[in-house]
């Protein structure tokens, strides 16, 4: 849950205040990385839900507990990132700790997001090693080829993520003419019962890539990830400038053999599908001249499940809590975390669209930005509204306001959530 303050944002920082010591002498030593920093963040999110006692994603919250009329929860966090530079070495360090107070009681996870070494004995030439976010795809809300990914937050994409153990190089070269840039990603990932154990089934050694073209204005990726762990899948992306403030993009991947969970009449999992799928995205980013910044992206994702599957899953739920029928909630495919089942995930169906926008400082009023999401599943015609409030009046001090309200008939995504609406304040320190 970290926003990493951008190195170019960093050197403008250090730049403004040595200007000012310096009396606007120049030095270009002051634009080299320094051995070593350290940054990170802290925060505290309260938040405060009315409970759809109806939604099944509710009752399979509270099918052995007490049922409640609201759902609150107290979420801290804790990251802290750290790089060290020497020679031609780099070693990369982002931890995440984070302790939630909600209906469960207390949990904690302290996890490593990323920590890997870095060598680079030529400025063409790159080698990491070690637990590595990879960023593939120029998707806002979701990403059809991060194929190496660990999934986005729709709702909240900006969110820091764990990366996977990987082994990569990078090789990038220049040129003048319409080509003027190629880099060249391969890419080991192996997965085993205790190294990258949720990638998909162990005892693999995938092997994945990027090829990285900027023609003419153009950026472009192929990407690939080889038959293993997951399916065998190739895909593309692309990013252009249609105008200094409008810019388009999209992504596209072919999933070969793709495993499709389903479930038969008694609530059991029935025999998976499998069969080739694409899923696609197709988005814009525009600014208008009164610093107003709309995102639209429309996503089709072929790995998602039809309304009757979906809807079939619902069923089994509420059949499951009106007879209290724990065999039906044991047969069906949960797990333990209820955000990673093929039917409980988010956004779990396949044809979605995205539209965010945000004004900053409307109205000359400073620090201030307001914003409003809506994500609607196109099948069940169900969406969810998320105004939000930031406001940044305080050095190093972030806080933001958001409700998220969902609305959607019954058997719909939406309208099964476990929340009537939902609203928290976020409060975030950079140091």
């Amino acid at each position: 849950m970290f926003l990493r303050i951008p190195a170019i944002l960093l050197a403008a920082l250090s730049q403004t205040a040595w200007v000012a010591a310096a009396d606007y002498s120049f030095d270009v030593e002051e634009y080299e990385p320094k051995a070593f920093e350290f940054s990170g963040h802290i925060e505290a999110e309260p938040e405060h839900g009315r409970a759809n006692q109806d939604g099944a994603l509710y009752q399979l919250q509270f099918f052995d507990r007490e049922p409640d009329s609201e759902i609150n929860r107290l979420t801290g966090t804790l990251e802290l990132e750290g790089a060290y530079r020497k020679g031609i070495a780099s070693v990369f360090v982002q931890t995440h700790s984070e302790i939630v107070w909600d209906y469960l009681g207390e949990t904690q996870d302290h996890s490593l997001y990323a920590g890997y070494l870095s060598l680079q004995p030529k400025t063409s030439v790159a080698m990491d090693l070690g637990k590595k976010p990879m960023r593939w795809g120029k998707g806002y809300a979701w990403n059809p080829v991060a194929f190496v990914e660990r999934a986005k937050d729709a709702g909240d994409p900006d969110l820091s993520r764990e990366g996977y153990w990987i082994a990569a190089a990078d090789w990038i070269r220049s040129f003048d003419g319409h080509l003027q840039n190629v880099a060249v990603t391969p890419l080991i990932l192996p997965a085993t019962d205790d190294i990258n154990s949720d990638f998909g089934k162990p005892g693999h050694t995938n092997f994945a890539g990027k090829l990285y073209l900027l023609y003419r204005d153009v950026d472009l990726d192929f990407m690939f990830l080889s038959n293993g762990s997951r399916s065998a899948r190739v895909g593309m992306d692309f990013s252009k400038n249609l105008a200094p403030n409008f810019e388009i993009h999209g992504e596209f991947a072919y999933i070969n053999n793709a495993v499709h969970p389903t479930l038969n009449p008694d609530c059991r999992p029935g025999k998976p599908e499998i069969k080739d799928e694409v899923s696609y995205l197709l988005g814009t980013r525009y600014r208008t001249n009164n610093d107003i910044t709309l995102i639209w992206e429309y996503y089709f994702n072929g790995l998602g499940n039809t309304v009757s599957e979906q809807q079939q899953f619902y069923s089994c739920v509420h059949e499951a809590w009106e007879t209290g029928d724990s065999g039906i909630i044991e047969r069906l495919p949960v797990g333990k975390d209820l955000d990673k089942g093929p039917f409980t995930r988010p956004n779990p169906m396949r044809r979605y669209m995205n539209f965010r926008l945000w004004w900053e400082e409307p109205r000359n009023i400073l620090y201030l930005t307001p914003g409003l999401q809506v994500l609607y599943n196109l099948d069940d015609r169900s969406y969810s509204v998320s105004p939000e409030i930031i406001y940044t009046g305080y050095e190093n001090l972030e806080l933001r306001l958001r409700a998220t309200v969902p609305v959607g008939d019954p058997l719909t995504e939406w309208g099964e959530k476990p929340n009537q609406f939902k609203i928290a304040l976020r409060a975030r320190y950079y140091f």
